[in-house]
C-alpha cells in the first residue's frame, strides 16, 4: 500500500509539468472508473504512450493480460443505463457522451499500464498518463496528455463515498454522467475543485 501511494503520489506531481501555460491547477489526482460502472471495450480505450517498450515486469503479466482483453470481449455493457447495482445507476449516457469520453479515458490501452491523473483547472478537466515503466527503479517515467474537456460543461460532483472510499459521480452539461474511484489518500479534498459539489444525501440531479 506503502509503495502504491508513494507511486500516485509521483504521478500527480510529474503530471504537473503538462498542466497549460497560464492555468492555475486547482486539484489533481489519480483516478479510475469505480468498480461498479460498466466499463469500454477494448477497442474503445484510447492507445497511449505508444512508443514505449515492454518492460520485463509487463512481459511477465502479459498472460495475466491476455486473458483479461479476452474475458471482456465477451461482455458487452449497456452504455445508456449501466449495470443496476444496489447503489443505483452507475452510469448514464452513451460512450460518445462527455461522461462516455471520460470513461473511456480513463481506461486507457498501454504496454506496461499508467497512473492515470484527473487535473482541475480553471478552464479544463484534463487527463494525463503517467506511466508505470520506471516507477520501481526511481527511473523517469514517461507522461503524456490525453482527454481535456471544457469546464464549463461540467457541471457537478456528487460524492459517494459512502458507497466506496473516493468513489463520485460526475456529470456533465449534455445529461451524461459517470462513477469516477479516487485512488489513494487524499481524495476528500479534490471535489472542492470541481465547480458545483454535492453530497450523498442530495438528490441526483440526472435522475440516476
Amino acid at each position: 500500500m506503502g509503495r502504491t501511494t508513494e507511486r500516485t503520489r509521483d504521478a500527480v506531481d510529474r503530471a504537473r509539468a503538462l498542466v497549460p501555460a497560464g492555468e492555475v491547477l486547482r486539484g489533481a489526482h489519480v483516478a479510475g472508473v469505480a468498480g461498479r460502472a460498466p466499463k469500454p471495450g477494448r477497442f474503445r480505450r484510447p492507445r497511449v504512450l505508444r512508443g514505449e517498450r515492454r518492460t520485463l515486469f509487463s512481459w511477465c503479466l502479459w498472460p495475466a493480460n491476455v486473458y483479461l482483453v479476452l474475458s471482456t470481449l465477451t461482455f458487452v455493457p449497456d452504455p445508456p443505463g449501466g449495470r443496476r447495482t444496489a447503489g443505483g445507476r452507475p452510469f448514464g449516457g452513451g460512450w460518445d457522451s462527455l461522461a462516455g469520453q471520460l470513461a473511456r479515458g480513463l481506461c486507457p490501452r498501454t504496454r506496461n499500464g499508467v497512473d492515470t491523473v484527473v487535473q482541475i483547472t480553471g478552464r479544463r478537466l484534463q487527463l494525463v498518463y503517467v506511466s508505470h515503466a520506471g516507477s520501481f527503479r526511481g527511473a523517469p517515467r514517461r507522461v503524456e496528455a490525453g482527454l481535456s474537456l471544457d469546464v464549463r460543461h461540467v457541471s457537478w460532483i456528487r460524492d459517494r463515498s459512502d458507497d466506496v472510499g473516493g468513489c463520485h459521480e460526475i456529470g456533465f452539461s449534455d445529461g451524461s454522467w459517470c462513477s469516477v474511484q479516487f485512488q489513494g489518500q487524499g481524495w476528500r479534498t479534490m471535489p472542492d475543485a470541481f465547480p458545483y459539489r454535492l453530497s450523498h444525501l442530495d438528490p441526483h440531479p440526472y435522475g440516476g
